[in-house]
């Protein structure tokens, strides 16, 4: 009795030893199917958006915006022939006429819709939708992938990918799980897709019973107990695609079996062996057994305490075994407080960052709103007083005019430095890099920023290194840059200070050194100068405007130009120094002519009104406003001018009239701007079709200019326009009618990719 009171408890401890194995194997190997499952679900995934992306490349040629079908056709086939696993491109209308079918030769009657229910859900919401396996007259089993060709607010038309199950069943041998290992891709309808084994015979088929019954559960992923189609008992993870289908992996239970069998032979083999020993010494068990028992009966309770245990000095190996395993569990029990700490304090933080961030923007949406509204509030308060006769005498009514202006300059500025920034951070800003001398370029800056100088009586100098080099850059963008350093410089300077402009070259670079002795940078600020919307105070009492938007402009142009910026300050009240390195020029690029003065400053010489004499102008626009102020630059240059307040009336001004110019705007109710020129272009030359025409708008992004020029516009110009600049442009394209590749000059507007 005293050998089995002995061994029993070893028994019972050794029969939970063999639970929490079976447990811990069957989890594990539901963590391990769970990875490989979702790895398998993303890797299909990963072919879908493929082919989806690769459909909506081929929806953006232009061959479909000229109804070009046979174009079309050619391109698709040379799609189909790079993507061998693509059965057929299909081109239908939103009803579901198709229009391009690869599988029929051109001219031929094309085959009907596959998948129809994908077809027009994808007509339904605008989104690219891949439908359910398929059986195809020609090709054998497809599933379709459906792209909306989009075109305005509307569907235009549906490209239609046709894709054999080969290509999904080509990722999941990729995959290289082992041969005993399965691996299963069933659609929305539960329809199998492809299949690691005996893909053919299966293709088309359904899950085995069991293993439908662990997928029915409809979560996004899930584990089960399930047998394959052959009968072999299977772990069965699965993982569900964000289109509906499912990855269902299968691995043999074997392998966990097995280890709970070596388990327990091992267990059972070591309780034998103990109760034969046992039975031969009694006496020695007895006196042996009482004293690890209470070790052990220690150490569980110093796990339960969150406590190591201590090791167990015995000669009983069950008992040793149990000692490991609460070492063990007290080990995992510490790691994971250690690591609950870590994520607890990894979520302080992320609060905290993420509380940071929203006041950061509620400072700069306050900061936003003063710098619009203040301007805005001198442009609004004169043009009302102007509007209501409250201005009587000339020397009032010349001040009003130029606070307008230059109020309506400084909201142009701002808007102009928000968008810079926008565009450098989509990758949509390009530099037209030419040889230059950089001493024209900063003697240009630092004539726009006198005037602001002179006003606060701050002294501007600039010297320039006769060694100094030519470099290679774009001159509107360096000028940008030298411009708001010495802006900066002038705005945190105090009257009667010095500001310096140094060009030199030292050793391969041309450095452009900008120092000032105003109110300098605190230490704890200097890192953080260049970040956009970042200011030493933002608060309602702050000394200087602005949206901290300068600085982090020159960092992005110059690291475009391939050069580095730094801000040095000794402290508080000590100055500032900010020093750019640009490259020398290796190059041999054609110089370019000295760039005029930024942004209000370079207004001064498009203000002259070129004479229009005789020039009959049809005006185009829905907007009331605007209509009268084009009118109104027109006619005080001499111009003979129509109006129009429709596509279909400046259409028939057209016809009858025969303008010299058409002057349109882009958006407009009914029919737009690309719509009347489209049909201007239509008609023949002699009843007006090759009137030149300017597109005026308020959309200035490169794309828009590209399309207004595909349309048939000859110039595309930007809201908004200088009076001086209008007449200008209008006097060029009369004597120079074919299309232009971009607007006048105008540092607001010339935005695009770098190269």
């Amino acid at each position: 009795m005293l050998t089995a009171a002995g061994i029993m408890p070893l028994a019972v401890l050794a029969g939970f030893g063999l639970y929490v194995l079976q447990r811990q194997q069957t989890e594990q190997a539901e963590r391990v199917g769970l990875e490989l499952s979702r790895s398998v679900a993303n890797a299909v995934d990963a072919e879908l958006r493929t082919a989806v992306v690769v459909l909506e490349a081929l929806a953006t040629t232009p061959t479909l915006d000229r109804d070009e079908f046979a174009g079309f056709r050619e391109r698709a086939e040379r799609v189909l022939r790079l993507r061998s696993e693509w059965a057929a491109i299909v081109l239908s209308a939103p009803g579901g006429a198709p229009l391009v079918d690869t599988r029929a030769p051109e001219g031929r009657d094309l085959p009907g819709l596959i998948g129809r229910d994908s077809f027009e859900q994808v007509v339904r919401t605008k989104t690219p939708i891949t439908g359910s396996l398929a059986r195809d007259s020609q090709n054998g089993w497809l599933f379709p992938v459906c792209v909306p060709v989009l075109r305005g607010s509307g569907v235009q038309f549906v490209l239609t990918a046709l894709i054999k199950p080969d290509a999904i069943r080509d990722v999941l041998t990729r995959q290289q799980l082992p041969q005993d290992w399965v691996i299963s891709i069933v659609d929305s309808t539960n329809v199998r897709i492809a299949r690691s084994r005996a893909h053919e015979e299966n293709l088309g088929g359904r899950l085995s019973a069991t293993v439908q019954e662990v997928v029915d559960v409809n979560r996004a992923e899930g584990f089960g107990v399930a047998y394959t189609l052959e009968g072999e008992r299977i772990f069965t993870p699965y993982s569900r695609l964000a289109n509906g289908w499912v990855a269902v992996l299968g691995f043999p239970t074997a392998v966990a079996d097995a280890a709970a069998r070596r388990a327990l032979a091992t267990y059972g083999g070591g309780i034998l062996l103990s109760i034969a020993i046992g039975a031969l010494c009694a006496l020695w068990v007895a006196r042996t057994i009482a004293r690890p028992m209470a070790d052990l009966r220690a150490a569980a309770e110093a796990v339960g305490r969150r406590q190591a245990p201590q090791p167990l000095a015995t000669s009983i190996q069950e008992i040793r075994d149990v000692a490991a395993a609460l070492t063990a569990a007290a080990h995992d029990l510490a790691r994971g407080e250690a690591e609950r700490d870590e994520l607890l304090r990894k979520e302080r933080h992320a609060r905290e960052a993420a509380e940071a961030a929203d006041r950061a923007k509620d400072e700069f949406m306050a900061v936003l709103s003063h710098e619009l509204r203040t301007p805005l509030n001198a442009v609004y308060g004169w043009a009302r007083m102007l509007q209501t006769g409250q201005v009587r005498d000339s020397a009032t009514a010349e001040r009003a005019k130029n606070a307008i202006v230059r109020n309506a300059d400084i909201q142009m500025q701002l808007i102009d430095d928000l968008l810079d920034l926008s565009r450098i951070a989509s990758g949509k800003l390009r530099l037209e890099f030419t040889r230059l001398e950089p001493a024209h370029v900063l003697r240009s800056a630092m004539d726009a920023v006198r005037p602001a100088a002179d006003a606060k009586g701050i002294r501007i100098q600039m010297t320039v290194d006769p060694e100094t080099p030519p470099i290679v850059g774009d001159p509107g963008r360096l000028q940008q840059i030298a411009w708001n350093l010495l802006m900066n410089a002038v705005k945190f300077t105090s009257r009667g200070g010095d500001v310096r402009l140094h060009l030199s070259r030292v050793d391969s670079q041309v450095r452009i050194v900008v120092r000032d002795t105003g109110q300098g940078i605190a230490p704890e600020i200097l890192p953080h100068v260049f970040e956009r919307f970042r200011q030493a105070d933002s608060s309602s009492t702050r000394a200087h405007g602005g949206l901290g938007l300068g600085l982090a402009l020159v960092k992005h142009l110059v690291e475009l130009h391939g050069g580095t910026v730094l801000a040095e300050s000794p402290g508080p009240d000590c100055g500032a120094t900010f020093t750019v390195a640009m490259p020398v020029a290796l190059a041999d690029i054609p110089a370019a002519t000295p760039a005029v003065a930024l942004g209000v400053h370079a207004t001064d010489a498009a203000s002259h009104v070129v004479g229009l004499d005789g020039v009959r102008a049809l005006v185009v626009d829905d907007d009331v406003e605007g209509l009268a102020l084009a009118e109104a630059i027109l006619v005080r240059a001499r111009a003979e001018v129509r109006t129009a307040k429709s596509a279909p009336a400046a259409l028939d001004a057209v016809r009858q009239w025969r303008p010299d110019v058409v002057i349109s705007d882009i958006e407009m109710p009914g029919e737009d701007g690309y719509s009347l020129i489209r049909n201007i272009r239509a008609l023949a030359p002699d009843a007006g079709g090759a009137t030149p025409a300017i597109a005026l708008t308020a959309y200035g992004r490169p794309q828009d200019r590209a399309r207004s020029l595909a349309a048939g516009f000859t110039m595309h110009v930007p809201k908004p326009v200088d009076p001086g600049e209008l007449t200008a442009i209008v006097a060029g394209i009369i004597d120079r009618p074919e299309p232009f590749h971009s607007a006048m000059p105008d540092s607001r507007t010339n935005q695009q990719t770098t190269p």
